[in-house]
């Protein structure tokens, strides 16, 4: 993917770590893919004809003039990286519990996106990385083979060492919640997913199905897992999980209802939020149905750079300051207090063709809606965010 032509992106290291969800295939041979959704197909039949016959994904801008010309592509997080929450706008708080890696000296408990954990990694040497990289392959290859051969325990104890050795995998912890999953450990499971989906799109099928010695032995697994969901009707911790699974084997109808149901029963579930309203403007629309054709709206009123111009104050989700100042001369910062290393941004801002306010520092990119309730109060929500998000309100100081 290239961030660099999407509406919202963080294209600086540091947002990411070592390991992008989107170099996976670089380091393991047997990665087909992630899912291949996000186009929002029914959005593209209802309004796509008002700017080109050609497909673009949800994100992207054609003319490069024009911020919001397409919606955002998947998660917010899955083009921003640990910035989303660097910057105060997002707090994550995982809804389920996980058990924790504990391999030899390295302990991780899951209580933060994989990005947020690879973000925060220390450098290490060239030699030392390579090192790390050959004990971690070693180890996956022995939980590869444990887990083809039915011996879950074994694969998890291997997964567990691989992890050790490369903590900002994304690919390792996806492995280690099958395994959790082909034991029946569905809650666990669910724990260990939650971090890894708020950071990137999981395995594409091809992936998945590619651990099993035959279709028949995920079926039966699969199978157990919707028994169970189907007996346990207050349990949020697997309908996750069998959404997760629908979705990676292109049910979307149905991880659509699972996902819903998530969202019920556990409110702090910001991921399954962002993934119901994902798999469901994704879903396939038939040809051949009639598709409302909605007339683009009304212009909204461009709010003038002279009316937001000052400084701002707003408070995030976990209760800590984000201080924003829009000087008149174009330049900006963004400082939020649950950093330690404080400023988070700085660079140029302007309000651009469709009234949205665009802060771009160097690398990093950050587009969102505003709409001032009075002279001094400005609602700011993120380009491409899910339906309901509360965004951010700044008090003018």
């Amino acid at each position: 993917m290239n961030f660099r032509n999407s509406v919202n992106y963080a294209y600086r290291p540091s947002c990411w770590g070592s390991s992008p969800w989107w170099g996976v295939r670089s380091r393991h041979h047997w990665h087909r893919g992630t899912w291949d959704y996000g186009w929002n197909n029914r959005w593209h039949r209802r309004h796509g004809h008002y700017y080109s016959d050609v497909y673009y994904p949800p994100g992207y801008s054609r003319y490069g003039s024009s911020y919001s010309s397409n919606l955002a592509w998947g998660l917010a997080g899955w083009s921003l990286g640990s910035l989303i929450y660097d910057t105060g706008y997002s707090t994550y708080s995982n809804p389920y519990s996980a058990p924790p890696v504990d391999y030899g000296d390295y302990s991780y408990s899951y209580s933060e996106p994989i990005t947020v954990v690879s973000a925060a990694e220390v450098p290490v040497s060239e030699e030392l990385a390579a090192t790390s990289e050959e004990l971690s392959t070693e180890a996956l290859d022995r939980a590869m083979t444990d887990f083809e051969e039915g011996d879950y325990l074994s694969a998890l104890k291997a997964v567990d060492e691989a992890i050790s050795h490369a903590p900002s995998d994304p690919a390792l912890h996806e492995f280690r919640a099958l395994t959790l999953f082909a034991l029946g450990r569905y809650g666990d499971a669910a724990g260990v997913l939650n971090p890894v989906l708020a950071s990137g799109p999981g395995w594409d099928w091809e992936t998945m199905i590619s651990f099993y010695p035959s279709d028949d032995v995920y079926t039966r697994q699969f199978r157990r897992l919707e028994n169970y969901v189907e007996g346990q009707p207050e349990s949020a911790d697997s309908r996750f999980l069998l959404g997760y699974h629908y979705m990676v084997g292109g049910f979307l109808g149905a991880a659509y209802e699972m996902f819903d149901q998530v969202v019920e029963l556990q409110p702090r579930d910001t991921v399954a939020v962002q993934l119901r309203n994902l798999v469901e403007s994704s879903m396939p629309v038939d040809d051949e149905a009639e598709v409302e054709v909605v007339e683009p709206a009304a212009p909204m009123e461009i709010v003038p750079a002279e009316a937001v111009a000052g400084e701002w104050k707003a408070v995030s989700a976990d209760e800590k300051s984000i201080d924003l100042t829009l000087g008149a001369d174009g330049k900006f910062t963004w400082a939020y207090e649950g950093r330690a290393k404080g400023s988070v941004l700085s660079g140029e801002w302007v309000i651009d063709e469709d009234g949205q306010l665009v802060l771009t520092d160097e690398d990093v990119q950050l587009v969102g809606t505003i709409a001032l309730e009075d002279d001094d109060t400005m609602h700011f929500v993120l380009a491409g965010s899910p339906e309901g998000d509360p965004g951010l309100v700044f008090v003018r100081l």
